[in-house]
C-alpha cells in the first residue's frame, strides 16, 4: 500500500497567511501534540460507560449482599432470641400468677388481721373472766405457812382444823371441806415447808380466821413462826402487793381510813368522810402524795 499524500509545507504556508490577512492576526502555528485524536476520546466514553456500569454492579453486589446478611442475620437473631421469648412468656405469667396470689394474700391478710383482732379481745376477756372465776372460787380458802413438814400425819384436814383453833383462840374447830400442801415437790431438808391450802366451810368463818390471825400475829407452832393468809391466785396477788408502798404511806396519816378490797380495790375514806376507790397503784400513790400527806401534815393541824 502507498502512504497518503501529504500535504506542501508551501501550501499550508499560503493558507496560514490568508488566514492572518483576513483576521489581522498572527496565529501561532499549531503544534502536533495539541492536535485531537478521535480515538482517544472514544476511549474515555467506554471507560466512562464501563465506570459507571462497575459502580451500579457494584450497589447491586452490595445491596443483593446485604440483603443475603440482613436475612441469615435476622434468622439467626430470631433463633437466638426465641428461647429468650419464650423465657420471658413463661416469667410474665409467673410474674401474674404471683401477683394475683399477693393480691389474695394481702386480701385474706387483712381479714385474718380483722379476726386476730378480734380473737385476742375475745381471749382478753375471757382470761379476765378464768381469772376471777379462779379468784372467786378460791375465797372459801386461806394459806398457812410455816408449818413443819410432816406433823400433818396421814389426816391432814383434821390437823388444821385442830390448828386454827388452837392457834387463834377459836371456840371450836373450823369446818374444813379440806385441807392439804401445796402441790409442789417435797422440800428438802434445809428448804421452807410447803405451805397448807384449807378451804373453810362458811365464808364467814374465814373471814373470822383472818381476822383473828391478823390481831394475833406473830402465830407460833413448835417455835416456828406461822403466818396465815387468803389464798389468792398469783397474777392477783401481784396486783394487790402493788399497794404495799401506798399503804404503808397510808398508815402514817392519822385519820385516814383505807382497806384493800378484792379482787385490788384500795380504797381510801378521809377524815372528812370522802371516799376515793382506786385500781392502779400508782394514781393511788399519787393521790396520796399531793392530797392526803398535804392534808394531814403538821402544818395543817
Amino acid at each position: 500500500m502507498s502512504a497518503p499524500p501529504r500535504k506542501s509545507s508551501v501550501g499550508m504556508e499560503t493558507r496560514h497567511k490568508s488566514e492572518t490577512a483576513k483576521t489581522g492576526r498572527i496565529h501561532p502555528a499549531a503544534s502536533p501534540e495539541h492536535v485531537p485524536d478521535p480515538g482517544s476520546d472514544a476511549n474515555e466514553r467506554l471507560l466512562c460507560r464501563m465506570e459507571v456500569m462497575m459502580q451500579s454492579m457494584r450497589s447491586d453486589i452490595v445491596t443483593e449482599f446485604e440483603q443475603i446478611v440482613s436475612g441469615v442475620v435476622k434468622r439467626e437473631i430470631a433463633a437466638a432470641l426465641r428461647p429468650l421469648e419464650t423465657s420471658l412468656s413463661a416469667q410474665s405469667e409467673t410474674i401474674n400468677s404471683l401477683e394475683d396470689t399477693a393480691t389474695d394474700h394481702g386480701g385474706q391478710l387483712t381479714s385474718l388481721q380483722a379476726t386476730v383482732a378480734l380473737l385476742t379481745e375475745q381471749v382478753g376477756s375471757l382470761s379476765k373472766k378464768c381469772e376471777d372465776l379462779e379468784g372467786r372460787s378460791r375465797q372459801n380458802n386461806v394459806r398457812i405457812v410455816g408449818v413443819p413438814e410432816g406433823v400433818e400425819g396421814a389426816r391432814p384436814t383434821d390437823f388444821v382444823a385442830t390448828l386454827l383453833r388452837d392457834l387463834l383462840g377459836l371456840n371450836d374447830k373450823p369446818v374444813l371441806d379440806r385441807a392439804h400442801r401445796t402441790l409442789r415437790p417435797k422440800p428438802k431438808d434445809g428448804e421452807p415447808p410447803r405451805p397448807f391450802i384449807a378451804r373453810v366451810n362458811l365464808f364467814q368463818q374465814r373471814n373470822e380466821i383472818l381476822r383473828r390471825a391478823g390481831a394475833s400475829a406473830p402465830l407460833l407452832y413448835q417455835g416456828k413462826r406461822v403466818s396465815v393468809f387468803p389464798d389468792f391466785t398469783a397474777a392477783l396477788s401481784k396486783k394487790r402487793s402493788a399497794f404495799a408502798t401506798v399503804k404503808k404511806s397510808l398508815h402514817s396519816c392519822p385519820g385516814v381510813k383505807f382497806g384493800l378490797f378484792y379482787p385490788a380495790v384500795l380504797r381510801v375514806t378521809l377524815p372528812g368522810g370522802q371516799t376515793h376507790r382506786f385500781e392502779d397503784p400508782e394514781l393511788a400513790a399519787d393521790f396520796v402524795t399531793k392530797h392526803v400527806k398535804t392534808m394531814v401534815s403538821p402544818d395543817s393541824i
